[in-house]
């Protein structure tokens, strides 16, 4: 039963960040975690505050509004003081000049009494960084800023 409702609570902050709501997926974090995302780009970076997160997220909704989600699958195991919650997901946005960008990606959650304590997202970094280049010959400075937080190797 446990890990049935946190795979709902899963896939509906997928839902809410597809309205636009990423709050409500920061709101899930606890104040001291561990959030990666690889590489040296715009999107790259560890953050280690729930402030740097939340920096994070409003980042990507600047650089592709209205991204969407589709969550493919989630599993779950562990207890409420140790859970892991691993989800495939799809991501689709459309850039300044109309293209569509899509990307599939894999996100590894930890909790612990239902707080967010590590969040680490796989990504094609190959084809998001050419995304972004794209974005910033576009306009769109922001996809050529430094990572937020500190440098992922």
């Amino acid at each position: 039963m446990y890990h049935a409702i946190v795979e709902q609570k899963v896939r509906q902050g997928f839902r809410e960040m597809s309205k636009g709501n990423y709050q409500a997926a920061v709101e899930l974090f606890a104040e001291d975690v561990y959030f990666s995302f690889s590489g040296d780009h715009a999107m790259g970076g560890e953050c280690r505050t729930k402030a740097q997160v939340s920096q994070w997220f409003a980042r990507l909704y600047r650089i592709f509004p209205g991204i969407q989600f589709e969550v493919r699958s989630v599993t779950v195991s562990g207890w409420p003081w140790n859970t892991t919650a691993t989800t495939q997901f799809t991501v689709r946005a459309t850039m300044r000049d109309g293209q569509p960008y899509q990307n599939q990606a894999m996100q590894f959650v930890r909790l612990r009494w239902g707080k967010i304590v590590e969040d680490i997202i796989f990504e094609d970094t190959h084809k998001l960084v050419l995304a972004l280049n794209r974005m910033a010959e576009q306009g769109v400075s922001e996809a050529a800023a430094a990572p937020i937080g500190v440098l992922t190797a």
